[in-house]
Protein backbone atom coordinates (compact mmCIF):
# COMPACT_ATOMS: atom_id res chain seq x y z
CA UNK A 1 0.00 0.00 0.00
CA UNK A 2 0.89 3.49 -0.75
CA UNK A 3 1.43 6.33 1.39
CA UNK A 4 1.23 10.08 0.31
CA UNK A 5 2.60 12.65 2.09
CA UNK A 6 2.26 16.53 0.74
CA UNK A 7 5.61 17.99 -0.67
CA UNK A 8 6.77 21.09 1.20
CA UNK A 9 5.78 23.73 -1.91
CA UNK A 10 8.32 26.44 -0.82
CA UNK A 11 10.95 23.18 -2.14
CA UNK A 12 10.96 23.89 -5.25
CA UNK A 13 12.21 27.61 -4.04
CA UNK A 14 15.69 25.47 -3.16
CA UNK A 15 15.16 25.68 0.65
CA UNK A 16 17.69 23.31 2.68
CA UNK A 17 18.16 20.54 0.37
CA UNK A 18 20.12 18.48 2.82
CA UNK A 19 17.06 18.13 5.20
CA UNK A 20 15.16 16.94 3.04
CA UNK A 21 17.46 14.32 1.86
CA UNK A 22 18.04 13.19 5.60
CA UNK A 23 14.45 13.09 5.72
CA UNK A 24 13.93 10.85 3.23
CA UNK A 25 16.20 8.53 4.50
CA UNK A 26 14.80 8.58 8.11
CA UNK A 27 11.54 7.84 6.10
CA UNK A 28 13.11 4.81 4.72
CA UNK A 29 14.72 3.86 8.11
CA UNK A 30 11.08 3.58 9.32
CA UNK A 31 10.34 1.46 6.40
CA UNK A 32 8.77 3.81 3.50
CA UNK A 33 10.96 3.95 0.52
CA UNK A 34 10.06 7.22 -1.53
CA UNK A 35 8.91 5.49 -5.01
CA UNK A 36 7.85 8.66 -6.95
CA UNK A 37 6.64 11.91 -6.45
CA UNK A 38 3.74 13.43 -8.71
CA UNK A 39 1.19 16.03 -7.98
CA UNK A 40 2.79 17.52 -4.75
CA UNK A 41 3.18 14.57 -3.44
CA UNK A 42 5.26 11.68 -2.16
CA UNK A 43 4.44 8.20 -2.80
CA UNK A 44 6.26 6.41 -0.52
CA UNK A 45 5.79 2.30 -0.71
CA UNK A 46 6.72 -0.07 2.24
CA UNK A 47 10.04 -1.49 2.28
CA UNK A 48 12.53 -3.01 4.36
CA UNK A 49 14.15 -0.43 7.43
CA UNK A 50 17.26 1.30 5.61
CA UNK A 51 16.68 -0.63 2.63
CA UNK A 52 17.94 2.13 0.53
CA UNK A 53 20.01 5.53 0.55
CA UNK A 54 18.19 8.80 -0.66
CA UNK A 55 20.60 11.54 -2.37
CA UNK A 56 18.91 14.79 -3.99
CA UNK A 57 20.75 16.58 -7.00
CA UNK A 58 20.38 20.04 -8.22
CA UNK A 59 21.48 20.00 -12.07
CA UNK A 60 22.78 23.11 -14.14
CA UNK A 61 20.44 24.92 -16.34
CA UNK A 62 20.31 25.44 -20.01
CA UNK A 63 20.80 23.29 -23.60
CA UNK A 64 24.05 22.79 -23.43
CA UNK A 65 23.74 21.01 -19.82
CA UNK A 66 21.37 18.23 -21.03
CA UNK A 67 23.80 16.05 -22.50
CA UNK A 68 25.32 15.88 -19.62
CA UNK A 69 22.78 15.53 -17.72
CA UNK A 70 21.41 12.26 -19.53
CA UNK A 71 25.09 10.95 -19.17
CA UNK A 72 25.53 11.83 -15.91
CA UNK A 73 22.05 9.69 -15.18
CA UNK A 74 22.87 6.91 -17.14
CA UNK A 75 26.72 7.27 -15.43
CA UNK A 76 23.86 6.49 -11.83
CA UNK A 77 22.26 3.53 -13.11
CA UNK A 78 25.31 1.90 -14.09
CA UNK A 79 26.55 1.94 -10.42
CA UNK A 80 23.06 0.71 -9.15
CA UNK A 81 21.72 4.32 -8.26
CA UNK A 82 18.13 4.50 -9.66
CA UNK A 83 16.08 7.68 -10.12
CA UNK A 84 13.48 8.45 -8.94
CA UNK A 85 11.97 11.24 -10.02
CA UNK A 86 13.04 14.93 -11.23
CA UNK A 87 11.20 17.95 -10.02
CA UNK A 88 12.61 20.80 -12.32
CA UNK A 89 16.78 20.65 -12.00
CA UNK A 90 16.03 18.73 -8.96
CA UNK A 91 16.80 14.92 -9.26
CA UNK A 92 15.90 11.80 -7.01
CA UNK A 93 17.90 9.09 -6.83
CA UNK A 94 18.59 6.22 -4.40
CA UNK A 95 20.42 2.95 -3.90
CA UNK A 96 19.90 0.06 -1.99
CA UNK A 97 21.77 0.13 1.46
CA UNK A 98 23.55 -2.58 1.10
CA UNK A 99 25.71 -2.00 -1.28
CA UNK A 100 27.06 0.83 0.74
CA UNK A 101 26.72 4.68 0.93
CA UNK A 102 27.34 6.75 -1.97
CA UNK A 103 27.63 10.53 -2.21
CA UNK A 104 26.49 12.99 -5.57
CA UNK A 105 29.10 15.33 -4.49
CA UNK A 106 32.27 13.60 -3.43
CA UNK A 107 34.57 15.95 -3.23
CA UNK A 108 35.02 19.71 -2.36
CA UNK A 109 34.83 21.11 -5.90
CA UNK A 110 31.17 19.79 -6.57
CA UNK A 111 29.94 21.03 -3.13
CA UNK A 112 31.47 24.34 -3.83
CA UNK A 113 29.66 24.39 -7.67
CA UNK A 114 26.47 23.05 -6.14
CA UNK A 115 26.26 25.82 -3.48
CA UNK A 116 27.11 28.48 -5.35
CA UNK A 117 24.79 27.55 -8.15
CA UNK A 118 21.52 27.21 -5.33
CA UNK A 119 23.23 31.17 -3.87
CA UNK A 120 23.28 32.27 -7.59
CA UNK A 121 19.52 32.17 -7.58
CA UNK A 122 18.77 33.05 -4.23
CA UNK A 123 20.88 36.69 -4.99
CA UNK A 124 19.01 37.24 -8.11
CA UNK A 125 15.64 36.57 -6.54
CA UNK A 126 16.74 38.87 -3.59
CA UNK A 127 17.67 41.50 -6.64
CA UNK A 128 14.71 41.10 -7.82
CA UNK A 129 12.41 42.00 -5.10
CA UNK A 130 15.03 44.25 -3.53
CA UNK A 131 15.92 46.50 -6.27
CA UNK A 132 12.37 47.97 -6.54
CA UNK A 133 12.51 49.03 -3.63
CA UNK A 134 15.43 50.81 -3.18
CA UNK A 135 14.95 52.26 -7.11
CA UNK A 136 11.52 54.02 -5.85
CA UNK A 137 13.47 55.03 -2.13
CA UNK A 138 15.49 56.84 -4.31
CA UNK A 139 13.07 58.48 -6.34
CA UNK A 140 11.34 59.68 -3.30
CA UNK A 141 14.75 61.16 -2.15
CA UNK A 142 15.68 63.01 -5.41
CA UNK A 143 11.64 63.86 -6.04
CA UNK A 144 10.19 64.18 -2.69
CA UNK A 145 6.50 64.18 -2.92
CA UNK A 146 4.54 66.28 -0.39
CA UNK A 147 1.12 63.78 0.09
CA UNK A 148 2.02 60.35 1.52
CA UNK A 149 1.79 57.43 -1.01
CA UNK A 150 1.26 54.86 1.85
CA UNK A 151 0.39 51.73 -0.85
CA UNK A 152 3.65 52.57 -2.49
CA UNK A 153 5.87 52.69 0.64
CA UNK A 154 3.93 49.63 1.66
CA UNK A 155 4.51 47.75 -1.08
CA UNK A 156 8.02 48.69 -1.27
CA UNK A 157 8.49 47.42 2.09
CA UNK A 158 6.97 44.15 1.37
CA UNK A 159 9.48 43.70 -1.31
CA UNK A 160 12.23 44.54 0.52
CA UNK A 161 11.51 42.22 3.35
CA UNK A 162 11.00 39.53 0.96
CA UNK A 163 14.48 40.57 -0.78
CA UNK A 164 15.98 40.47 2.43
CA UNK A 165 14.32 36.66 2.98
CA UNK A 166 15.72 35.52 0.28
CA UNK A 167 19.36 37.31 1.17
CA UNK A 168 19.11 35.59 4.59
CA UNK A 169 18.76 32.30 2.83
CA UNK A 170 22.05 32.63 0.77
CA UNK A 171 23.64 33.16 4.36
CA UNK A 172 24.38 29.71 5.30
CA UNK A 173 25.53 28.73 2.08
CA UNK A 174 27.81 31.52 1.08
CA UNK A 175 29.52 30.25 4.88
CA UNK A 176 29.69 26.74 3.56
CA UNK A 177 31.33 28.01 0.62
CA UNK A 178 33.10 29.69 2.22
CA UNK A 179 34.48 26.76 4.47
CA UNK A 180 35.18 24.73 2.24
CA UNK A 181 37.61 26.87 0.73
CA UNK A 182 39.68 26.93 3.30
Amino acid sequence: MHKKIRRNPFKNLFLNYEKEEDWLNMMCQKGDALDYISDGYYIFKPCEQGEYIYRIEFLDQGISHMHEQSSAINSKQANHVDHIASINRWQYFRRPAKLGNFEIYSDKDAKIKLYQRINTIWYMLALIFVGPSFMTAFKFIFNPITEVVTPIILLDLILLLIGLFFFKQSRPLAKKINDLKE
